[in-house]
């Protein structure tokens, strides 16, 4: 598969054009699907989303939709091959650096441990139920600190992977992710911790620096009372 143009068997079309950028995300996804062709992912893509593949539709797929289109075709996906798939096509960076995953050591002050759903580098990029980690970050008014960064390792579905995804925001007071379930949420809530949903993907210090703000310019109760 080159970045130029990926071939594909549509009985009407020998070839279709695919953005560098894009085939470069499909290259990828598909070296995440073990004895898959990368014209098979193509047509998958191109009967479900149509013409032409953008960057932008890529990212709209949602992760549970993206799970029902795999499962037509013959091969059998684990739910991690699965989900680093998706996290390769539908993240802001093609390549995951890792290189800024530095941990620091934690604030001696008053603090609020803030988790994000992330799927490459610091950005809070991840769906809850898909994310390939989950960033623990320690705040106060004047600054954030990445302090600890959990990797999703399990091939649990359902309400199973619910509890086991909970359990990695063990000690967090909030968790900011692009989505999460009705059902998930309201585990997380039980579990004392506050999801915030974030509409679009975006560096966690963006969203870590509101935060700041908002301690110091009068957080609500409820937030004041959780620091510690």
């Amino acid at each position: 598969m080159t970045e130029d143009t990926l071939e594909h068997n549509n009985p009407t079309t020998s070839q279709v054009d695919i953005a560098p950028n894009v085939a470069q995300r499909l290259a990828k996804a598909v070296s995440a699907l073990p004895e898959t062709q990368p014209r098979e992912v193509v047509d998958l893509l191109i009967t479900n989303l149509g013409l032409p593949l953008t960057e932008q539709k890529l990212a709209a797929l949602s992760p549970k939709r993206w799970r029902g289109m795999l499962a037509k075709l013959p091969q059998s996906y684990t739910r991690q091959q699965a989900d680093n798939a998706y996290a390769t096509f539908s993240s802001v960076l093609v390549e995951d650096e890792t290189s800024d995953l530095t941990l620091q050591p934690p604030l001696d002050t008053l603090k609020l441990r803030v988790a994000v759903t992330s799927n490459a580098s610091q950005w809070l990029d991840g769906h809850f139920g898909s994310c390939l980690r989950i960033l623990v970050y320690e705040v106060n008014h004047k600054e954030h600190r990445l302090v600890d960064v959990r990797t999703v390792d399990s091939e649990a579905k359902g309400e199973l992977r619910t509890v086991y995804l909970v359990s990695l925001l063990e000690g967090c007071d909030i968790l900011f992710t692009l989505s999460i379930g009705g059902p998930a949420a309201a585990k997380v809530t039980r579990a004392n911790i506050h999801p915030v949903k974030v509409p679009t993907p975006q560096l966690a210090q963006e969203q870590l620096t509101r935060l700041q703000q908002t301690l110091s310019s009068g957080a609500p109760k409820w937030m004041v009372n959780r620091l510690k």
